[in-house]
């Protein structure tokens, strides 16, 4: 009878055992299947940039980006279209050393966002914000920001102030109040292929936050600081639009944190 026990407790372990085992391979599963496409993606598509800049392979660079493709900057628009981002390359003397991702999500199923950076040949760091367009199983780069860093600290607590800020200006209905306070004069909005600059442009866009039924969200994934008036942000939103966002903030002679760029595809 005892030998009967022990054999039945040894076949519960086994069985205990391997079951644990298949969950765990299993969910490591689900965590690749979740992660490496993205990375991966990442990664390559990132080197292949990195390629094309260093060797001036405007063929290859051209495969990388949209044709609506362009480069911002603190400035504004600096490159408007995939052929002015061509024609710029073999007059420079820009070498890249590396280039890493530091996060990238999903916005939806045609794009994704990216935070990373690159180190140019003089070792000066830059951080860049991309929006891929992932259309027929591609990956081409639509929107870059682009900037140096510096070495200056910032208090994300005064960027987490004025997030809860936009949140009440934003359901409060009033579309002119908030980006009248919350927004740079210069301030741009991009949406699939648009981007609006200024003010007016983005009061006309968001008139339908008056709507008295309208609620919103922001939940931070990422908040990146740049320099110290420039911070990168990437999030969540919950409410009447369910998703993701970015936020560049910068801040005022004033020393106020306001959006410069906004985008929510």
């Amino acid at each position: 009878m005892r030998s009967q026990i022990i054999s039945a407790l040894v076949c519960l372990l086994l069985f205990l055992s391997c079951n644990q085992s298949s969950k765990r391979e299993a969910d490591q599963e689900i965590k690749n299947q979740e992660s490496f496409p993205v990375t991966s993606d990442s990664i390559w598509k990132n080197q292949k940039w990195m390629q094309a800049i260093n060797t001036k392979n405007l063929e290859l660079l051209s495969s990388l980006y949209t044709e609506n493709a362009m480069v911002l900057s603190e400035n504004g628009v600096d490159l408007a279209n995939r052929e002015a981002i061509l024609e710029l390359v073999p007059k420079v003397d820009f070498v890249v050393k590396s280039v890493s991702t530091t996060k990238r999500i999903q916005a939806n199923d045609s794009y994704d966002y990216e935070i990373g950076s690159f180190i140019n040949k003089d070792d000066v760091l830059a951080k860049h914000l991309i929006i891929w367009n992932t259309t027929n199983n591609g990956g081409k780069r639509e929107l870059e920001f682009i900037m140096e860093t510096d070495k200056s600290k910032v208090n994300l607590e005064d960027i987490d102030k004025q997030r809860a800020q936009w949140m009440r200006l934003c359901n409060a209905h009033d579309a002119k109040s908030l980006i009248e306070t919350m927004y740079s004069e210069n301030t741009m909005y991009y949406n699939r292929g648009r981007l609006l600059t200024g003010r007016n442009d983005l009061v006309k866009e968001y008139e339908y936050m008056n709507n008295p039924q309208y609620q919103l969200s922001l939940e931070p994934i990422i908040v990146e600081p740049v320099t110290g008036s420039i911070v990168y942000e990437m999030g969540q939103c919950k409410g009447s639009y369910n998703g993701k966002y970015i936020l560049i903030w910068q801040q005022n002679e004033n020393g106020i944190w306001q959006v410069l760029f906004d985008s929510n595809i």
